[in-house]
């Protein structure tokens, strides 16, 4: 899905609390499938280290606060 829509048009991982117990494991597998997609571009050289690096930063906290205006 991040591929299709764009990193930049999420707000990270969303999830309700109906299944409360799992929702660490979900957004544990969400990240690390997110930065695999990264790992991947910066390999194949669309981004470079920094680019990756930010991208990470974004998906785990930065796009969640700038969604919810959590500053």
């Amino acid at each position: 899905m991040v591929e299709t829509t764009g990193l930049y048009n999420l707000a990270g991982f969303n999830d309700d609390t109906r299944a409360f117990p799992s929702i660490p494991a979900r957004h544990d597998v969400w990240r690390r499938v997110t930065c695999n997609w990264l790992a991947g571009l910066a390999r194949r050289g669309f981004i470079d280290d920094t680019e990756a690096y930010e991208m990470a930063q974004d998906c785990a906290v930065g796009l969640a606060k700038k969604a919810y205006k959590l500053g």
